[in-house]
């Protein structure tokens, strides 16, 4: 009597190898006494006097999570209940719809896994429970979920080796109904936490693993990799409710990481706890890369060689985030005048990639292209030129991919070299044609460009301005976040774009009704508006802009990685303040979003402020504008703010020189400045 699959799965046990330096996990023959404590082990009263099976086994696992206790034989009771009666994995709560797998999930993403020997593993019992009840991987919950979602919510605490076990069981669950997996995978409106929203599962749970500080690869990148590898496709796929992607998220983790990895600490930098502090987090960055690499080609641990991997290549064939975009072609620049097998350089594979439409999963955002092309132009312009396998030049691939003439990039292809365009056949692309002229002519209007072009005239004066469209699409009150951000990116060199881009994203931050809409628009904003500063430091407008946005979205700051310190926020700040000290608004922005910064961020973020010379701004600030309300109120906030913080990493302040500067605040503009002044006054004392 009994499930025999349940004895039959107990002959295995799933171990960790001391030796295999991959960390994984092999399975090892199971001890008889693993096998002799499900006869040994005793189910408590309270549920061994439920009549029904499938109730006492439920109820077991119920009880793990309502005294939130974690019971390292629970797992060897439910086998038992299952060893006797088959039919009790079958089992669906009338309410809630969970069934004994969906809660023998959630247990593991409270508790922490540890192996103990002779002990039934959560594995063992999953896979009975699957194999007493054929269907149980795809049954709905009343959330309608099936039980992977738990599955992928990691234990905040879970060890190298919980992370291992459960990424076996991730592969479990998918191979028990891979279908109804790959629905799931899907899903852009999964919830977890309905302070976090709705996302993908790939995105939730990249968001949930810690830092790995494992030696790379660590446990993380193949945990990832399971629940990636199924449904490729939803790398790019934004969530339903903000349009932050999984490559945004790790690539933000990265840049923290690595920022933890360079930081510095007060007295000897060469001290033996902060050269472990740097090389943890310099490992942790590692782990996060390797993740990004999985998720750019998951085919990647199956190659012969990680020479056939391009990184470039793959990173332009998605909607890859344009500062990840940058950084990787800055970091492989040889890589982008390499051809593939089909010779085929990064900028063909950009010119050919689909777009998508508007049921797409993976819909690429309206600027997208343009930015990437753009960015492959300026690194090897010569590529518009190169043909590949088929003769095709990424002109006719951009064309017949069905790319936008600005948006999409193909302007930026005829710009550089224009005389691909005679393989199009303009006939077949209408379009194109009244895109590119409107003249009904094109022969006679070359012929005139051409002319044009040897008078030493623009060549291309029949067709609009270039950013005319981006600028008339960034002033709509109506105007999509997502378009905002990439024609943000997709135009950094125009001032005009950045300037009226940083006013929208602000009138948006300024809309947001909870703290959870703001998070959402500063997951891809606050990067967006740091590049307009860096990109035009020397456009007050710009920077004033910038930094009335960036005081609206910093409540955002630790949220999902974001970092108003690795991002560059406060750096730019300063260097805005100290370019435009003549300039009051500049100044009194640039204070007020310093005093926000501080203030969300934290004592870490006023060491921040002091390390890039944030006093000294403010205090040349007060100096600069002695009789503007606005800065010397602005600027004292701002001091009062980063003295406040008794944790806080500052440099000896500078008391002589800024004293008189308060004073004369507080003398000046008593009502509004008097108590701040005072305060900061005290503290310097």
């Amino acid at each position: 009597m009994g499930c025999q699959q349940s004895k039959a799965v107990l002959s295995q046990q799933t171990t960790t190898d001391p030796k295999n330096k991959d960390g994984g996990v092999r399975t090892a023959p199971a001890s008889p006494a693993s096998l002799a404590s499900i006869r040994s082990v005793t189910i408590p009263p309270e549920i061994n006097k439920i009549s029904n099976p499938g109730q006492r086994l439920y109820r077991l696992l119920e009880v793990a999570l309502e005294q939130n206790a974690y019971d390292e034989l629970i797992w060897t009771k439910a086998v038992k209940i299952c060893d006797k009666f088959a039919s009790a994995a079958n089992y669906q709560h009338p309410k809630s719809g969970d069934t004994p797998l969906h809660l023998a999930c959630r247990i593991l993403s409270l508790f922490s896994y540890e192996e103990m020997p002779n002990v039934v593993t959560p594995l063992d019992a999953m896979r009975v429970f699957i194999r007493c009840s054929a269907d149980i991987a795809s049954r709905v919950n009343g959330q309608g979920y099936i039980a992977l979602h738990d599955a992928l919510n990691l234990s905040p605490n879970a060890s190298p080796l919980a992370i291992q076990h459960q990424t076996l069981i991730v592969n479990l669950l998918i191979a028990a109904d891979y279908d109804a997996a790959v629905e799931y995978l899907q899903r852009t409106n999964v919830v977890y936490d309905p302070s976090d929203r709705a996302g993908t599962p790939l995105y939730h749970a990249v968001a949930r693993i810690a830092d790995d500080f494992s030696a790379p690869p660590g446990p993380t990148v193949n945990f990832i990799s399971a629940i990636h590898f199924p449904c490729p496709i939803m790398v790019s796929a934004k969530n339903e409710s903000n349009y932050d992607k999984p490559l945004s998220l790790l690539y933000r983790r990265f840049s923290r990481q690595f920022d933890q990895s360079e930081k510095f600490f007060p007295g000897d930098n060469s001290r033996r706890e902060v050269v472990e502090h740097r090389n943890k987090y310099k490992t942790a960055a590692m782990n996060t890369w390797k993740i990004i690499l999985a998720l750019l080609d998951p085919l990647l641990d199956k190659k012969k060689a990680v020479s056939d991997f391009y990184m470039v290549h793959a990173a332009v064939n998605i909607d890859c985030p344009p500062d990840l975009l940058r950084y990787i072609i800055e970091t492989r620049p040889e890589e982008v005048r390499k051809a593939n097998e089909r010779k085929r350089l990064p900028l063909h594979v950009a010119a050919d990639a689909k777009a998508g439409n508007e049921d797409s999963i993976a819909l690429t955002s309206k600027y997208h292209y343009k930015f990437v092309i753009d960015e492959l132009l300026y690194s090897y312009p010569d590529g518009a030129a190169c043909t590949d396998v088929d003769n095709m030049l990424p002109l006719q691939l951009a064309v017949n991919s069905g790319k936008a003439w600005i948006g999409g990039g193909t302007k930026s292809l005829y710009d550089v070299y224009p005389d691909a365009m005679v393989r199009i056949p303009m006939e077949n692309f209408p379009a194109l044609k009244s895109a590119l002229s409107f003249s009904t002519n094109f022969v006679e209007e070359r012929e005139e460009e051409l002319k044009k072009s040897k008078d030493g005239l623009d060549s291309n004066g029949s067709v609009k301005e270039e950013h005319y469209d981006a600028i008339m699409m960034v002033q709509q009150s109506n105007a999509d976040l997502g378009d905002i951000i990439s024609a943000m990116w997709a135009n950094e060199e125009d001032g005009g774009v950045q300037m009226l881009g940083c006013v929208a994203i602000a009138n948006i931050a300024n809309k947001a009704k909870t703290k959870s809409e703001l998070r959402s628009m500063a997951l891809t904003s606050v990067t967006t508006v740091v590049n307009a500063m860096k990109n035009h430091p020397n456009e007050p407008a710009v920077q004033e802009k910038a930094c009335i946005a960036i005081a609206l979205l910093s409540p955002a700051d630790h949220y999902r990685e974001i970092s108003f310190s690795a991002s560059g926020a406060v750096a730019s700040i300063v260097a805005a303040m100290q370019a435009h000290v003549s300039d009051a608004i500049v100044q009194q922005e640039a204070s007020t979003a310093l005093c926000h910064i501080v203030k969300n961020g934290g004592p870490e973020r006023a060491t921040v402020v002091a390390s890039v010379s944030g006093f000294t701004a403010l205090q040349n600030a007060l100096g600069a504008h002695p009789k503007n309300l606005g800065v010397q109120r602005e600027a004292c906030k701002a001091l009062e703010a980063l003295t406040q913080y008794k944790g806080a990493n500052l440099p000896d302040l500078p008391g002589v020189q800024i004293a008189p500067l308060l004073e004369a605040a507080r003398q000046r503009f008593s009502k509004d400045c008097g108590d701040i002044a005072s305060v900061v006054l005290s503290r310097l004392s």
